[in-house]
C-alpha cells in the first residue's frame, strides 16, 4: 500500500509539473502573440532624389553670370509609393521663392531642367519630392552670381502687328530674334525662329464668354491636338520644330508702363518673368496689358499690348522688348 501511495504522489507531482509547464507555455505564446500583434508595421520606404553632375550640368558652388543658363539633371525614385509632387525653390536671404511646383503620379523620373541665373548674389536651390504617403525627400545646391556680371542688350520693337487666324493680309507669326512677321510659307521654312503667334476666339471667364485675343507659340501643346492645330493653323502638326514660348500670366506682375518705356537693357526683363507663372498661352490679351515671356531658347522679353481687335479676321498690335 505504501508503494502504491508513493506512485500516486509521484504521478500527481508529475501532473502538476506538466500543468505548470503547459501554463507557462501558454503564457509565453500569449505574450509572444501580443508582442507581435503590437509591433508597428514597418515604415514605408521613402522617395529618393539626387542631382547628377554630368558634363554641361551646373555644379554645386558654381559662379554664374546673370542671364546664363543653369542646367540641372534630377533623378527621382519612389520605391514603394508613387511620386505625387515635385518642387523647385530658390532660397536667398530671408526669401523662399517657388519656381516650379508640379503635380504628377509617377514611380520615378529623370528630368533635365534649365533655369537662368538672376540678380541674387547667392541662391540655395532646393529640389524636393513628395510621395503618395506624404513622405518627402530633397536635395540642395548653392549657386553664386558672378560679381563681374553686366546687364545685356535688348532688341526693341516699338510696334508689331500680327493677324489672327482668319486674317489674310497680315502675317500670323513673329520672329523676335529678327523682328520679322511672316505667313505660313516662310514660317515653315524657319521653324526654329518662330516663337510667337496669335489667334482669336472666345473664352469663358467666371461663367461669361469673353473675346480673347491670344498670344501663343507653335509648341502650345506637345500632343498637338488643341484647336490651334485642328482649326487655326493645322499645318503646325507637320512641323519638326515647334518652339514653346511661356507667358507669365499673373494679373499683377509689377511692371508699369513707365518701367517698360525706360527699359533699355535686360535688367527689367530678367527680374520680371516668373517661371512658376509661365504658361502656354496668354488669353484676353487686351490693350494696356504688359506680359513678360520666355522663349524656348531662354530669351526673356516683355510685351505691351497697344491694340487688339475682337474678331478672328482682325489684328493685334504690341510693343516688345527681348534679350539679344
Amino acid at each position: 500500500m505504501e508503494i502504491n501511495r508513493n506512485i500516486l504522489v509521484s504521478g500527481e507531482l508529475q501532473n502538476k509539473a506538466f500543468r505548470a509547464a503547459a501554463i507557462l507555455l501558454c503564457l509565453f505564446l500569449i505574450t509572444m502573440f501580443a508582442f507581435n500583434s503590437c509591433k508597428p508595421d514597418p515604415e514605408p520606404l521613402k522617395p529618393t532624389i539626387s542631382l547628377v553632375f554630368d558634363s554641361g550640368m551646373t555644379q554645386d558652388g558654381d559662379t554664374v553670370a546673370i542671364g546664363s543658363p543653369l542646367n540641372f539633371k534630377i533623378v527621382v525614385s519612389g520605391p514603394e509609393s508613387n511620386i505625387t509632387n515635385f518642387t523647385v525653390k530658390k532660397v536667398y536671404g530671408d526669401v523662399t521663392k517657388t519656381v516650379m511646383d508640379s503635380g504628377l503620379n509617377s514611380s520615378g523620373f529623370v528630368l533635365n531642367k534649365t533655369f537662368y541665373q538672376s540678380v541674387e548674389d547667392d541662391v540655395t536651390w532646393t529640389f524636393a519630392v513628395q510621395d503618395r504617403n506624404r513622405n518627402t525627400a530633397e536635395v540642395t545646391m548653392k549657386i553664386y552670381k558672378d560679381p563681374d556680371s553686366q546687364f545685356g542688350g535688348i532688341l526693341e520693337y516699338p510696334s508689331v502687328t500680327l493677324g489672327y487666324q482668319q486674317n489674310t493680309t497680315t502675317g500670323h507669326f513673329f520672329f523676335p530674334s529678327t523682328g520679322e512677321i511672316h505667313f505660313q510659307d516662310t514660317a515653315t521654312l524657319f521653324q526654329e525662329l518662330t516663337d510667337i503667334l496669335v489667334y482669336f476666339n472666345y473664352r469663358e471667364d467666371n461663367g461669361v464668354e469673353l473675346p480673347s485675343p491670344t498670344f501663343s507659340s507653335p509648341g502650345e501643346e506637345v500632343s498637338a491636338n488643341t484647336e490651334l492645330y485642328t482649326e487655326y493653323y493645322p499645318f503646325l502638326v507637320d512641323w519638326t520644330t515647334r518652339n514653346y514660348t511661356k507667358y507669365d500670366i499673373r494679373a499683377d506682375n509689377g511692371i508699369s508702363a513707365e518701367d517698360f518705356a525706360n527699359a533699355h537693357n535686360d535688367s527689367l526683363l530678367i527680374v520680371s518673368y516668373d517661371d512658376v507663372w509661365g504658361k502656354k498661352k496668354y488669353k484676353w490679351a487686351n490693350a494696356g496689358l504688359i506680359i513678360p515671356f520666355q522663349t524656348a531658347a531662354g530669351k526673356k522679353g516683355i510685351i505691351k499690348v497697344l491694340n487688339a481687335d475682337a474678331a478672328e479676321t482682325g489684328t493685334i498690335t504690341f510693343s516688345v522688348k527681348i534679350q539679344m
